[in-house]
C-alpha cells in the first residue's frame, strides 16, 4: 500500500520509521566513498561506521571465500582475463576487494553503508533507546498484484520510478565502476561514476553476467574454461537468493525516495501475476508501463513513463551485440552510464532480430503448480527459473528437462517482452523486469512458507554437479552475491520474507498433484503448455487451441532436428 500524508508530527513519526527499515545505501558503492582518498585507501567507512558499527579489513575473509575456488578456471578468467585479449582489470574477482578492502561491518539489527540510525531488513528503528527491534507481523510491508493497487497507488508507483531514474546530480547516492585498470598500470584504480537509483540497479544485473548470451564470449569461455561461462546470478541455486536481495535493494531504496521526496509512506513493490486478460490495461498502457506489450518485432516502447527522454537506456552494449557473432570485449565493457543517458537510447520490447526462439507465451497456474511440486532446492529452481518445461496437455501431466528446454516460467516471461528484457545484461532497463522478478520471489515464497511449516525446508545446495560450488566463485552457501554491497551470502537470502520485513497480499497454493518426467521421448512427441498466446500470434509451428488456452509445440521433422541438435541457448 502507498499512503500520501501531511509532513504533521505523526507522519514525521511515520517518516523515520520509513527510513530507519530502508537500510540506506545497498547496491553497489555509495556515492560518499567515490573520493580520491577513499579509492587510494581503499576505504569506505562514511562516519567511522557510526555508533553501530565497526570499520574492518574484510580482505582475509573475502580471500578465503574465493579460495573454494581457487585455480580453477574460471578463478583464473577473473583474476587474469583471457590470454591474450588483453583485458582490463575485473571489478568482480574477490568483490570488492579491488576497489575496497575496508567497509563497515554493522551490529546486528543495523543496516546501511555506516550503521548509523539505519536497520537492517526486517527491523525497525526504536527511538527510545536507540535500537534496532524485528518487525511484527503486523509491521510487515505487503507487497501487492500492480492491477489490485487503488488507480492513485498506481499513479504514485509511476511517479516515483521516474524519480528514481531520473534523479539530479546533488540528489545522487549511488556510484558504479566506470573504469577498469589494467593491470599493468603503476597504481591500477577503479574509477567510480556517480548515478541515479534506478540505473544503478541497472549495472548490478549487467556486471553479474556481462559475457552472457554472446556468440563471441561463447567461443573465449569454450577455448578458456572448457566452456563453463561467468554467472553470478542465474543457472544455479543463487538465481533465488541473488534476485531476492536486488528486490529488495530496489525496495528499499524506493521506500527511502518515496518518503524524502514525494511524501509518500508505507511504500512495498508490486508484482505482476502474468495474468492477461482482463488486468493487462491496468499494467499495459499509455500511463503505465507502455503501450503495444507485444508488438511482434523489437519497437520502441512508447507511453508517458518512456518520453521526452525520460527513460535513457543504459548498458546497452550487449542488446547491440546479441544474436552476432560479436565482440565479447565492446559487450562486457563496463558501462559509462552518463554518456549511455546523453544517447537517449529508446527502450524496446518485442522480438529481437537476431532471436533465434520465436515462441512466446505466458506461463499460466499449471506451469507454476510443476515448480512448487518439488522440495529439492536446486530442482526447484530449475524449475522456476524456467528450464523445465510442462507437458500439461496430458491426461497425466508430465515435465521435460533436456537442452531443448528453456522456456517456461522466469525464461518465458523475459523472452515474451522481448526488446531489451531478452537480453541478459540490459534487462532490468524495462520497469516490467522488477513486476516481473517480483512475481517470481512471490512463488518462491511460497514454497519456502510450505516447506518451513512442514519442517522440510531443504538446506541451501548448488547444482546437480556438486564440483559447481568449487568451480565457480559465489555458489556456495557462504560465499557473498556479486556484485552486491554491503556484503550478504546465499545463506543471508535464503529465508522467509518475514525475515526481511515484507509479505505477499496472496501466495499461490501448494500443487495437490505430482509432475514426474514424461515417458516418451520429448519433444518428439506435442507438447500441450499451459499458458496465454497473444492474440492473433501464430508463429510457425504453433498452433493455438482457443479452448483450451494450450499451444501445441512443433512436430515437424526439421524442426525435431533442430530441436535435438541446436546450441543450448542461456536465458536469464
Amino acid at each position: 500500500m502507498l499512503t500520501r500524508k501531511s509532513m504533521n508530527a505523526s507522519s514525521v513519526a511515520w517518516l523515520l520509521l520509513v527510513i530507519s527499515t530502508s537500510s540506506l545505501v545497498r547496491g553497489q558503492f555509495p556515492a560518499v566513498c567515490n573520493t580520491e582518498d577513499s579509492l587510494a585507501s581503499k576505504t569506505c567507512c562514511p562516519n567511522n561506521c557510526g555508533a553501530h558499527g565497526d570499520c574492518v579489513d574484510i580482505s582475509i575473509e573475502v580471500t578465503q571465500s574465493w579460495n573454494r575456488s581457487n585455480q580453477t578456471s574460471i578463478f583464473n578468467f577473473l583474476k587474469n582475463g583471457p590470454p591474450g585479449y588483453g583485458w582490463p582489470m575485473d571489478v568482480r574477482f574477490q568483490w570488492p576487494l579491488r576497489v575496497f578492502h575496508k567497509v563497515c561491518q554493522c551490529k546486528e539489527g543495523w543496516g546501511g553503508y555506516d550503521c548509523s540510525s539505519r536497520c537492517d531488513f526486517g527491523y525497525m528503528y526504536i527511538e527510545e533507546g536507540e535500537k534496532c527491534v524485528k518487525q511484527s507481523e503486523s509491521q510487515l510491508y505487503e507487497r501487492k498484484e500492480f492491477s489490485k493497487l487503488s488507480k492513485k497507488e498506481q499513479d504514485e508507483y509511476l511517479d516515483i520510478l521516474k524519480e528514481a531514474k531520473n534523479e539530479a546530480e546533488d540528489k545522487m547516492v549511488w556510484a558504479v565502476v566506470t573504469e577498469e585498470p589494467m593491470d599493468t598500470d603503476d597504481k591500477p584504480t577503479f574509477k567510480l561514476q556517480n548515478v541515479s537509483t534506478y540505473d544503478m540497479l541497472v549495472v548490478l544485473h549487467f556486471l553479474s553476467a556481462r559475457e552472457k548470451d554472446n556468440e563471441d564470449c561463447k567461443a573465449i569461455f569454450n577455448a578458456t574454461t572448457n566452456g563453463s561461462e561467468i554467472d553470478f546470478a542465474h543457472e544455479f541455486s543463487g538465481f533465488i537468493t541473488w534476485h531476492r536481495y536486488y528486490l529488495l535493494i530496489l525496495e528499499s531504496e524506493l521506500r527511502r525516495i518515496a518518503a524524502e521526496r514525494l511524501g509518500i509512506y508505507n511504500f512495498a513493490i508490486a508484482y505482476w501475476a502474468w495474468d492477461w486478460k482482463p488486468n493487462n490495461e491496468d499494467i499495459f498502457n499509455d500511463g503505465h508501463f507502455g503501450v503495444d506489450p507485444f508488438p511482434g518485432n523489437s519497437t520502441d516502447v512508447t507511453g508517458q513513463l518512456f518520453q521526452n527522454g525520460n527513460w535513457p537506456v543504459v548498458c546497452n552494449e550487449p542488446y547491440i551485440q546479441f544474436g552476432k557473432t560479436g565482440n565479447c570485449t565492446k559487450a562486457r565493457e563496463v558501462c559509462n552510464v552518463q554518456k549511455n543517458r546523453a544517447q537517449n537510447i529508446r527502450l524496446k520490447r518485442g522480438f529481437h532480430p537476431k532471436d533465434k526462439e520465436k515462441h512466446p507465451f505466458l506461463p499460466g497456474d499449471t506451469s507454476i503448480q510443476m515448480a512448487l511440486a518439488v522440495d529439492d532446492n536446486n530442482e526447484f529452481r530449475k524449475r522456476l527459473e524456467g528450464f523445465v518445461d510442462l507437458c500439461a496437455g496430458n491426461e497425466t501431466k508430465c515435465t521435460i528437462s533436456n537442452n531443448s528446454a528453456h522456456n517456461n516460467l522466469h525464461n518465458a516471461v523475459h523472452i515474451y517482452i522481448g526488446g531489451h528484457m531478452r537480453v541478459l545484461g540490459p534487462a532490468s532497463n524495462d520497469p516490467i523486469f522488477f513486476l516481473h522478478h517480483a512475481n517470481i520471489d512471490r512463488i518462491l515464497e511460497s514454497w519456502f512458507q510450505y516447506n518451513k511449516l512442514n519442517g522440510n525446508l531443504p538446506p541451501f545446495s548448488v547444482n546437480d554437479n556438486s564440483s559447481d560450488a568449487i568451480q565457480h566463485p559465489g555458489y556456495s552457501e557462504d560465499d557473498y552475491l556479486i556484485p552486491m554491497f554491503p556484503l550478504k551470502t546465499n545463506a543471508d537470502m535464503y529465508k522467509t520474507a518475514d525475515e526481511f520485513g515484507y509479505k505477499y497480499d496472496e501466495l499461490p497454493p501448494m500443487p495437490t498433484e505430482t509432475y514426474e518426467r514424461c515417458s516418451d521421448p520429448r519433444p518428439t512427441a506435442a507438447c500441450l503448455k499451459d499458458g496465454y498466446n497473444p492474440d492473433g500470434y501464430n508463429p510457425d509451428g504453433y498452433n493455438p487451441d482457443s479452448a483450451s488456452a494450450l499451444y501445441q509445440m512443433a512436430s515437424l521433422p526439421f524442426l525435431l532436428v533442430l530441436a535435438y541438435t541446436a546450441h543450448y541457448i542461456n536465458f536469464l
